[in-house]
C-alpha cells in the first residue's frame, strides 16, 4: 500500500520530487536529537499545491506524514518514527517584506536569519532568534513555537505570526487570520496550530509581523565564581528595571568545554552574556546601572559594542559538551525565576550523585535553560543513570511550577513527561481537536502526547552530519 502511495504522488506532483534513494532517505530520518528513522520517501514539495496532492493522497491510502523543515529541531518531532513519507518544505523558500503594513509574507521554508537579514533592509527586525537561526526554517519555528535568546524582552514566534497558510490531512486549504492589525472573525484556529509540531496540519506560508529595528546596543561578558552567584546577578538585574534583549547563562562547566572546544584558556567560572538594546541614551543609562550590579557580583566584566568575539563561546556550548562525553540527554525547561537557585542546587546533587557531568546554558532572563546530562552511550549504566537522573530533574521542574518545554515543543523525547503537566480533561480536547483535523491519524503519528516511544532504547546517530556540526 505504501508504494502504490508513493507511486500516485509521483505522478500526481512530479517523480523528480519524489526520493526513495539512500542518500535523501537518511538525510530526512534525523534531526538534532541525533535520533534516526529511515522513512519510505521523501516529497519535495515545491508549493501549496504539491502539499495538496501528497496529504490528499497519503491520507486516503492512510500513509503516515512527517512534515519536515531544516531538522534543526531537538526533540524528534519531525522523524518518521513509523516510516512513511517526510514532506520537505524547505524548498518553499520567499521572502516578502512590506515596509508600510510592516509585515513578512514568507514560505515555510524561508530561513529565520535570512527574514531579519532582509527586514534590516527597511530598519525593520524580525526578533524571535533560536540559536538554529541561520539554518532552522520558519515553518519548524512556528510549529513549535520557538523562543530564542531575545525572548524575554521580545516575545517568542506566537507573538509574530499574523497568519498562517496550512493544509490539514486530507489535503484541504486553511487561511488562518489574515495579515491585518485586527481580525475578528471566528475562532482562532491560527494559534492551534503554533505549537502543534506538524500534528494538525502541514504550514505552508506565514504572514510575520515586524518591529522597528533598535538603533543600538552595546554587549557585556561578565565571570562569576560560582553558578548562584550568576543567578543572583540575574534576579538583580530585573528587579532594576534592566530588561537586556539578551541575557544568557553559561554554567561553569559549558564555560570550561567551550573554552577548550576553541583553545583558550580560562580560569573555572560561570558567565553571563548580557546584550542592551534600544536608543543610544537609554542603552547607556541601562548600561551604567548594570555596570553597577555587575561590580558587587561578578569576578570581571568586559563590554564592547562589536559583540562577536564575546559571542564566541555562548556559540559553541552545544558542540563543545560532547568534549565532556560522547552522548548526552538534553530537555529545555522553564523556572520561575525566584526558584532557579533552588533547581540548580537539586540538578547539581542528582550530577554528582550519578557521577555525570552536568553541562547548562540558557536563557536566563525568562528562566529557559537547556540542561545536560553527559553519558557513555556504549555503557549501559552510565546510559541508564542519565534517564533516571533526568525523570527527576523534569519532576522538580514541575513541582517548582516550572515547565517541561520552553521552545523545543514535545517531539518523541518529553512526550513521557506530558502527564507531569497536561490534565486528563486537557489530554482529552486535544485528542478531540487532532481527530477533527486528522481523523485518520496520518500527521507525525508519534505525536499523540503519550509516551509511545521510549528513546531510551535507541541511540543517538553521531555518524550523519547535519550542516551545523561545525567545530
Amino acid at each position: 500500500m505504501t508504494q502504490d502511495a508513493i507511486l500516485r504522488i509521483k505522478n500526481a506532483i512530479g517523480g523528480g520530487k519524489v526520493l526513495t534513494d539512500r542518500k535523501s532517505l537518511l538525510e530526512a530520518s534525523i534531526d538534532n536529537s541525533r535520533y534516526s528513522f529511515l522513512p519510505d520517501a521523501v516529497v519535495k514539495a515545491e508549493s501549496g499545491d504539491d502539499i495538496s496532492k501528497a496529504l490528499k493522497i497519503a491520507n486516503e491510502e492512510k500513509i503516515f506524514v512527517c512534515p519536515r523543515g531544516a531538522g534543526s529541531g531537538c526533540c524528534g518531532a519531525a522523524l518518521p518514527v513509523f516510516k512513511g513519507i517526510v514532506l520537505d518544505l524547505s524548498a518553499i523558500n520567499f521572502i516578502e517584506i512590506d515596509p508600510t503594513s510592516w509585515t513578512a509574507h514568507v514560505g515555510a521554508g524561508a530561513i529565520n536569519s535570512d527574514i531579519d537579514k532582509t527586514a534590516a533592509k527597511y530598519g525593520l527586525m524580525y526578533p524571535p532568534d533560536p540559536s538554529s537561526k541561520n539554518y532552522s526554517t520558519i515553518g519548524g519555528n512556528i510549529a513549535c513555537n520557538a523562543g530564542g535568546l531575545r525572548a524575554a524582552k521580545y516575545g517568542v514566534t506566537r507573538d509574530y505570526v499574523a497568519a498562517i497558510t496550512a493544509y490539514i490531512a486530507d489535503g484541504s486549504k486553511m487561511e488562518l487570520s489574515r495579515p491585518l492589525r485586527k481580525f475578528a472573525v471566528g475562532m482562532n484556529l491560527k494559534d492551534l496550530f503554533i505549537g502543534s509540531e506538524g500534528s494538525l496540519g502541514v504550514i505552508a506560508e506565514a504572514h510575520l509581523k515586524l518591529i522597528k529595528r533598535p538603533p543600538f546596543k552595546q554587549t557585556t561578558l561578565a565571570a562569576f565564581l560560582y553558578d548562584n552567584a550568576a543567578f543572583e546577578c540575574v534576579q538583580k538585574i530585573l528587579q532594576a528595571n534592566i530588561m537586556p534583549s539578551v541575557l544568557e547563562f553559561m554554567d561553569a562547566q559549558s564555560v570550561a568545554a567551550a573554552a577548550k572546544f576553541k583553545g583558550k584558556n580560562m580560569e573555572k567560572s560561570a558567565m553571563l552574556l548580557i546584550e542592551l538594546d534600544g536608543e543610544k541614551e537609554e542603552v547607556k543609562s541601562s548600561q551604567n546601572s548594570l555596570e553597577k550590579i555587575l561590580s558587587t557580583l561578578s569576578s570581571g566584566f568586559e563590554t564592547a559594542d562589536d559583540a562577536e568575539p564575546l559571542w564566541e563561546l555562548r556559540r559553541c556550548c552545544s558542540s563543545a559538551m560532547f568534549l565532556l562525553n560522547n552522548s548526552k540527554l538534553n530537555q529545555d525547561i522553564v523556572l520561575p525565576i525566584p526558584k532557579t537557585v533552588e533547581f540548580f542546587d537539586y540538578f547539581k546533587d542528582l550530577g554528582s550523585e550519578s557521577g555525570l557531568q552536568t553541562p547548562t546554558f540558557g536563557h536566563a532572563a525568562d528562566g529557559n535553560y537547556h540542561i545536560h546530562f553527559m553519558y557513555d552511550g556504549s555503557d549501559a549504566k552510565q546510559k541508564q543513570k542519565a534517564f533516571l537522573a533526568m525523570q527527576k530533574a523534569v519532576e522538580k521542574t514541575v513541582e517548582l511550577g516550572g515547565a517541561i518545554s520552553g521552545e523545543h515543543g514535545v517531539g518523541i523525547t518529553k512526550s513521557k513527561y506530558m502527564n507531569l503537566q497536561i490534565s486528563d480533561a486537557e489530554f482529552c480536547v486535544m485528542k478531540k481537536i487532532k481527530n477533527a483535523l486528522d481523523p485518520n491519524g496520518i500527521l507525525n503519528p508519534q505525536l499523540r502526547y503519550t509516551s509511545q516511544v521510549d528513546i531510551s532504547k535507541y541511540a543517538q546517530n553521531k555518524d550523519i552530519k547535519l550542516p551545523w556540526d561545525k567545530r
